[in-house]
């Protein structure tokens, strides 16, 4: 069993935590707004404000935040929130604890901003104290915990032997193809499945429109 905390509650972080929960791994849930918490706690899960989280229970974090596209310009500023939350975090135990990017981020966002912001607020390295990942979701709103529960395709991309291997064995179990990679491959399939998508959209437009 992992102790696996979900940063972040939107759609993807409920479906993510209540996924790994059928799976009979340890999910808590952290957010900065009381009310989250409480609407949580009310579904009955376990949730708490990110300062009161015991970090030496944890052992991966699931970077689930909203990063929302403003006028053609994705917005970071709350996945590096919750990043530097996490480091301060990481800051306080001794366990090798892996973060992972659930996020819909730009290609090197892993690499170039999330783990320097973890490696500052912490004041260890990523790789050798802690890990980190990329593992995008391909989620419908609609449908979000049936597609993480029948995946059609995992994607681990990982900057560290032992999250690769913790990610593989996470996912082992759901059965769908697992591609493995380096963090930002994994950012980069992601909007290449977003932009087929967004192809296939305009194509039954003209199909329609044809007919």
């Amino acid at each position: 069993m992992t102790h696996i905390l979900i940063v972040g509650s939107g759609v993807v972080g409920l479906a993510t935590g209540k996924g790994f929960a059928k799976k009979g791994h340890d999910i808590s849930y952290c957010d900065i707004n009381p009310q989250t918490i409480e609407r949580l706690r009310s579904q009955g899960l376990r949730a708490t404000l990110t300062h009161d989280v015991h970090w030496d229970t944890i052992d991966v974090v699931m970077l689930c935040v909203s990063t929302p596209s403003v006028e053609g310009r994705i917005v970071l500023d709350y996945i590096e929130a919750a990043a530097l939350d996490v480091g301060r975090g990481l800051a306080t135990t001794s366990n090798y604890v892996t973060v992972v990017v659930r996020s819909t981020v730009p290609p090197t966002t892993t690499e170039r901003r999330i783990t320097p912001i973890l490696e500052r607020a912490s004041g260890k390295r990523a790789g050798y104290d802690f890990g980190v990942g990329m593992n995008p979701e391909f989620l419908r709103a609609v449908t979000s915990e049936q597609d993480f529960a029948r995946p059609w395709i995992t994607v681990l991309g990982a900057s560290d032997q032992h999250t690769a291997e913790l990610l593989d064995r996470l996912y082992a179990s759901f059965g769908a193809l697992i591609v493995r990679c380096t963090p930002t491959e994994a950012e980069l399939i992601k909007y290449v499945n977003n932009v087929y998508n967004a192809v296939k959209i305009s194509y039954f437009n003209e199909v329609h429109a044809i007919c």
